[in-house]
């Protein structure tokens, strides 16, 4: 009697699965949102606000990217999506130094698409019209035979990337920045201080300088907006 009863349950529990199964199947929960990012940026997608959580973090330019997602909860609205952007301003192969990234938001870029159950849908991530950088950099090639530090407003700044205080010689320092903060005092230390040249600094550019142990000059800026 009692492996009967066995088999008994074991036919109700099959039979309990395979209905679920095939209602799953017949009224599918989620929907398949796939991002394209058309912008010339790496992108991070937030579901809701742009403080809200990361669906993928960092999507290259070009690429494409799925999500089941759960259907909109305020038909009409939809379902929002926050895009932020992000530029490579420096990566380890090239200075040892980890990934350097500076990322900033298009107040408007937030999209909005209706989802229903059991619907796919394709989303394009455009280039951003009016982006807004929340940083500059300084990047510094040592061309002198010692290291060196950088002062800013009387305190040593870290590099970018790998935290390090010294740049050895032959180097490249990376070095992020606010000009809100104000950039005057910028020097370098070695046995004496060495007084960065006159420049404006905007946020969303990168300014590349050399130092060779006597001086400090500017080599060049690039503009990170584009």
């Amino acid at each position: 009697m009692f492996p009967r009863i066995l088999s008994l349950c074991n036919i109700i529990l099959c039979l309990l699965t395979l209905s679920c199964g095939k209602h799953d199947f017949d009224n599918p929960v989620y929907s398949s949102v796939t991002f394209f990012n058309n912008s010339s940026y790496s992108v991070s997608i937030h579901a809701e606000s742009f403080s809200g959580p990361v669906l993928i973090d960092k999507l290259e330019s070009g690429k494409s990217f799925s999500a089941k997602l759960s259907p909109s909860s305020n038909y009409g609205s939809g379902s929002v999506f926050s895009v932020e952007y992000w530029h490579l301003v420096a990566s380890d192969a090239e200075f040892s130094c980890g990934d350097v990234w500076t990322g900033g938001i298009d107040p408007e870029m937030q999209i909005s698409q209706n989802i229903e159950a059991g619907k796919d849908y394709n989303i394009q991530i455009p280039q951003p019209k009016k982006l807004e950088l929340w940083e500059f950099f300084l990047k510094i090639l040592n061309s002198s035979n010692k290291d060196f530090k950088l002062n800013y407003l009387g305190t040593t700044y870290r590099q970018a990337g790998n935290g390090e205080l010294s740049v050895p010689s032959g180097k490249v320092g990376v070095y992020k920045m606010d000009s809100r903060d104000g950039y005057a005092e910028i020097t370098i230390t070695q046995s004496e201080q060495y007084t960065f040249p006159e420049f404006t600094a905007k946020n969303g550019y990168i300014y590349d300088f050399e130092f060779n142990g006597n001086s400090v000059k500017q080599t060049g800026e690039q503009k990170i907006i584009f």
